[in-house]
């Protein structure tokens, strides 16, 4: 394994932990992406690593949703399958000007 994927599952290992223990917003994984590419890297590297890691998250049981205001159900997971749920995540991330903050496009969490 090279340093470079040693550190994308490290991040990869962290971002899981964090979607099993609290609320998974954007500004977390963005900033796993500057981390690994630093703020020099193209957008479409950028955004190409973003989506692998949601798609790895995916992979581990995170799933992307909504949060709610209902104390019952906070947190609403989207009624897609993978391929459905990580397409429509990279069209709303490609429409940003930007890599997605917290509140942008969903949440994650392990239901």
């Amino acid at each position: 394994m090279t340093n470079h994927q040693e550190a994308e599952r490290r991040e990869l290992d962290y971002l899981v932990a964090y979607a099993h223990d609290d609320w998974l917003g954007f500004s977390v994984i963005s900033g796993a992406v500057g981390t690994l590419l630093g703020s020099g890297a193209p957008a479409a590297a950028r955004v190409e690593l973003l989506l692998r890691l949601v798609g790895a998250l995916y992979d581990a049981g995170a799933r992307p949703g909504n949060l709610t205001d209902s104390a019952e159900e906070p947190f609403r997971p989207w009624p897609l399958e993978r391929t459905g749920a990580l397409e429509r995540i990279a069209a709303e991330v490609r429409a940003l000007p930007g890599l997605p903050d917290s509140g942008d496009v969903c949440w994650f969490a392990v239901p």
